[in-house]
Formats: structure tokens, sequence, C-alpha cells
């Protein structure tokens, strides 16, 4: 396959990303989302991009995002850059590719499929030279799971979403999720497979069976859905990520099948996202401690809600002594903390005496200024 410069691939990506300059640039543009783009660690990134501008061909800018409050910097083409980037493609249009179009595998140059499938980024179709390529509708994304990965209200955890997002952009295979009961890592790791992460996802939820064969069976189906010869083989080349959900108290079987299924993906670019409880003993794991010191797995750990992410989360006007009481008594916990703020004292009960629970469902009631006026 073709290996472009990251310099190179840099200019394609800014170019590909011209439809994100709106009257705030999108992440697009900044550092995470060109190391995201490159699939490369953004420690990286700055090497990458001060030759582009001290030649002239990229210019920093500064100013709020998307969705975000926080002032950052983010990249531009340049008139140069943006002619150096058509010459780019221009030059590699004659280059051949296989396209996977219903089923069947077809070659194209390179100029006719970005004609053909106009919502394909030029960068992905390079890359794609002497390759194979699946072009992937907007809007028709490939998410193999029982359930919906829905991420509505999501609040919180910025440090870990950073730590997620390097690495989805850098070469690590496995990310791991650890959390106590109730403290979020199934919604984080939903988080991460909906919004972070735009390729083709398998979502398998261990906690429904034990049996190895059950999930390689998934893996299987996934690889055939996405057109993939060799199984699971063949997914150690695909950009898609295998989240694993609700990991403790596995058999023997399904660790063993796991510590295997590793090695058969390194150096790829599949990835691996679970979820943990983090009493799980190392002896449960799928993985030794060399693998986090070498970077090949990270650990990401979730703790309870600070004050500021507890009351934003609950939000509704409570008045400061029966919030401080609601957040002493769930001890900050996100799925207490949820189930006041719906007022689900039944769940509540699994969690709490069912005095506490009274009270709770007392103190969310209370609100700024409520009690003046009585």
């Amino acid at each position: 396959m073709l290996q472009l410069s990251p310099k190179d691939r840099a200019l394609l990506h800014l170019y590909d990303s011209r439809s994100h300059l709106t009257d705030r640039p999108s992440e697009a543009l900044t550092q995470q989302g060109i190391a995201s783009a490159l699939e490369v660690n953004r420690t990286h990134i700055t090497r990458v991009m001060k030759p582009l501008v001290d030649a002239g061909l990229v210019e920093v800018g500064k100013g709020r995002l998307e969705g975000g409050d926080r002032k950052m910097s983010y990249y531009l083409l340049t008139p140069t850059g943006l002619l150096r980037a058509k010459e780019l493609i221009d030059s590699l249009g004659d280059e051949e590719l296989e396209l996977v179009e219903e089923g069947k595998k077809v070659r194209r140059k390179v100029r006719d499929a970005l004609k053909a499938y106009p919502y394909l980024r030029s960068l992905e179709v390079i890359d794609s030279i002497g390759g194979v390529l699946r072009p992937q509708d907007p809007g028709k994304r490939l998410i193999l799971s029982e359930v919906e990965l829905r991420t509505e209200g999501f609040i919180g955890r910025e440090e870990q979403l950073t730590t997620g997002k390097e690495f989805l952009s850098g070469p690590s295979l496995v990310l791991a999720v650890y959390a106590n009961h109730g403290y979020g890592s199934s919604t984080f790791l939903r988080k991460v497979a909906a919004d972070l992460f735009d390729g083709a996802v398998l979502w398998h939820d261990l906690s429904k069976g034990q049996d190895p064969a059950a999930l390689k069976r998934e893996l299987d189906r996934f690889s055939a859905l996405l057109g993939v010869e060799q199984g699971i083989d063949g997914l150690k080349g695909e950009r898609v990520l295998i989240c694993l959900d609700n990991y403790r108290e596995l058999s023997e079987a399904m660790v063993d099948f796991l510590t295997e299924l590793v090695p058969r993906l390194r150096g790829g670019r599949c990835k691996m996202a679970v979820s943990m409880r983090e009493e799980t003993p190392s002896y449960e794991r799928f993985y030794l401690r060399p693998d986090v010191l070498s970077g090949e797995v990270v650990e990401v750990r979730l703790h309870r809600f600070d004050e500021v992410t507890a009351r934003e989360f609950l939000g509704g006007g409570l008045d400061d002594e029966a919030f401080q009481l609601i957040y002493m008594l769930t001890r900050g916990q996100p799925l207490a903390l949820d189930m006041v703020k719906r007022g689900d004292s039944e769940g509540l009960k699994e969690l709490r005496l069912s005095e506490e629970v009274r009270f709770l469902m007392y103190l969310r009631t209370r609100k700024d200024g409520s009690r003046k006026s009585n």
C-alpha cells in the first residue's frame, strides 16, 4: 500500500475538513482531531505541523470550537496549502484501489472513487491505494449491538474522555475502563463507542453469557457484515472497535479466549474497549502489568462525581442544604444520583436503606427559595 508522509497526510486531512469551517471550527482541525485522522499520538502532531506552518502551507488560528466554550488552537490550510493538497490528490488520481460494492470487490482509480462516493475523505481513499476500502455511507454506520448506544445526558469525565480520544488516535490496542458498581463504566464505554469513535462497532455484553463460542460467533458475524475475509484475523487490519461490557467474574475459558485474542489483533488498526469492575483480581484479567507499562493497554478509572459535576447533573435548582445532603447520602455515585433525579425510589432501595431513600425522595423536591415561601 502507498505510504504518504505524515505531512502530506495532514494536508489531506485539513483539505477534507474544509466543510468544518463555520463560525466555530470543529475539533477536526485541532491537534487531537488531526491525531485521530492520522492515527498517531497527539504528542507527535507538533512535529508534523510545524514544518507545514513554516512553509506557509498551514496557518494557526485560535478560538472557541463548535459546542465548546474554551478557546483552543486549530489549523487551517492557506491558499498555497490548498493548492498543494489539490496537486497531491491529482497526482495520485490514476492510482488504483479495490472497493467493496454490494458485497463484491471492484477496482477503481482514485479520481473515480472520489467522484462515485463524494462523502469519502480523500485521505481515506488515498490511504487505501493498493488495498481494500469499504465505503461507509454517512448515517449507515455499522453498530452491531443488542442495546441502543445512547449517550444523552452524559456529563463530566473530561480527563477520562481525553484519555479515550488519545487511545483511539494512538497505537494502543486495549482501553480498560475500571469502576465500582454504579460509577458509570458502561455509560463511559457507550460514550467512547458512539461519540468518540466514528467507525464500525461491535458491542458485546459479557454478563449475558460466559461461553467464548458465543463471542466468537459475534466476531465472525461482525467480520462478515463488514465484508472482511479471514474472520477474526481479518479484523486486525480494519478500523473497528470491539466493546466488551460488564467484564466481571468471567469463566476461565472466557478469560483464556480474550487472552489469546489480543495477540491476534496486535499491530493492526482494530481496537478493544472493555468495562471492568474495579475489584477484578489480576488473575481474572486478560492482560498483564507489562502490557500497561508498554502502552499496549490503557487503563481508565472512574470515581464518584465531584460536587460541581453532581450539582450540574441533578440540575433543577436544588437548595444548597438539600444538595449537600443528597451528595453525602449518595456518596457522589452516578447511579444513585440518577435515581434521585428520576425519583426512582424502588431502584434506590437496592442501593440504600429504606429510611435514606424516603429522605432522598423528600430532598429532591427542595428547591431554592421553597422553604422561604413556606
